[in-house]
């Protein structure tokens, strides 16, 4: 495609020139994440501190497909124990869809999962992610009042929020 990368880090930035326009795209980890619902029909958010709003956050757990070879259930098991300490089985996990968030510039998919487990599998005490401070069990009626109220800005969450919905899983 002859693209021009003009920024080389974590993330990387490349100029495409197509028809005699100029793009810049991202090129960025596709991505997991999961609704994890309790027996009592709570969803887990997790509190952590995102640089590029300068304030915490409240969303899904989630992580990166950083790491080479791993599958993409591989990495939601292993992103939930760092995230959240639960100890999930790939078989227990539910895909829900794999969507692109920001494809207007980048083509990384959003993988997103429900999965169930017991509210006492989840103590935020166990929680050993630098990134991840807190963690709690919300009742849906009270997930959607703080989506309505802006509270919530993700877009993983809140379209997990609405798949939920639109199933009566939640």
């Amino acid at each position: 495609m002859g693209d021009t990368c003009i920024y080389d880090g974590w993330l990387k930035l490349y100029k495409r020139n197509i028809n005699g326009k100029n793009y810049e795209i991202v090129k960025n980890h596709s991505a997991v994440s999961a609704a994890v619902i309790n027996e009592f029909d709570e969803i887990l958010l997790v509190k952590q501190f995102r640089p590029s709003i300068m304030k915490e956050t409240l969303e899904i757990p989630a992580g990166l497909l950083d790491i080479e070879g791993e599958s993409i259930d591989e990495c939601l098991v292993r992103e939930l124990k760092e995230e959240t300490a639960l100890d999930v089985k790939t078989e227990e996990l539910e895909k829900i869809i794999s969507y692109k968030p920001i494809l207007g510039f980048s083509a990384s998919t959003m993988h997103l999962f429900k999965v169930k487990v017991k509210r006492d599998s989840f103590s935020s005490e166990k929680i050993k992610d630098g990134d991840v401070t807190e963690g709690f069990w919300i009742p849906f009626k009270e997930f959607e009042d703080m989506i309505s109220q802006g509270k919530i800005e993700d877009d993983k969450t809140i379209m997990a929020y609405f798949y939920l919905k639109s199933k009566n899983k939640i």
